[in-house]
């Protein structure tokens, strides 16, 4: 009777376990992702590979703004200036170099005035460098130095607007105006000294 009882008590045990494990499957907290955004796309469908953006997809006479870390020479140094003994310990200063004729990933009419833009900041095998230890964390660091080369290529990729007719009139006013303004003074200058000099002849 006892083996019986005990067959029974462990099957029941057997029982509200299994019960249990499947509650727990399908259970979801309200702070799930399924339940915070509902029209998104499951978390499942996120783990195929990632692929970068290439100029192809966003059109190749435009920056797009991906900057591919296996493409540059990143190295670390010691950061400048005060800090303590951390600045001399620490090689949290981030420099990144790349050359320019070489960049895939910059398009072509772009980097002519990338070069005339920032001609201090290339060497002379045509690398451009660009330094950071602003902060002491090598990848805060290294991450604004690629901010900096995004701004900066993007600030090489905008083209000046040519005048309108308009304009140039204004501004070839402007400088009549100004001209004028420059004679007007120089006359008037011219004639405070000459009655400063017929006032001190009166006087002798």
């Amino acid at each position: 009777m006892n083996i019986i009882s005990n067959f029974v008590f462990r099957q029941s045990i057997c029982l509200s376990t299994r019960h249990l494990l499947i509650n727990n499957r399908t259970y979801k907290s309200n702070l799930s992702y399924d339940k915070l955004f509902p029209n998104s796309k499951s978390l499942d469908t996120l783990s195929g590979p990632i692929t970068a953006p290439t100029n192809e997809s966003t059109g190749k006479d435009k920056f797009n703004g991906f900057i591919p870390t296996d493409k540059l020479d990143i190295t670390h140094r010691h950061a400048r200036g005060p800090g303590g003994q951390h600045v001399n310990k620490t090689l949290s200063g981030v420099e990144i170099r790349f050359h320019i004729d070489s960049a895939t990933w910059i398009p072509d009419w772009i980097k002519p005035r990338f070069r005339d833009m920032y001609q201090s900041r290339i060497n002379r095998d045509g690398y451009f460098i660009i330094f950071s230890d602003e902060t002491r964390h090598r990848l805060l660091n290294q991450a604004q130095c690629l901010d900096r080369i995004r701004a900066l290529i993007r600030d090489a990729s905008i083209i000046p607007k040519g005048l309108s007719e308009e304009e140039k009139k204004t501004i070839e006013q402007r400088k009549q105006s100004a001209s004028s303004e420059r004679v007007i003074r120089k006359r008037m200058h011219s004639l405070n000294k000459q009655d400063r000099k017929s006032s001190s002849i009166d006087l002798n």
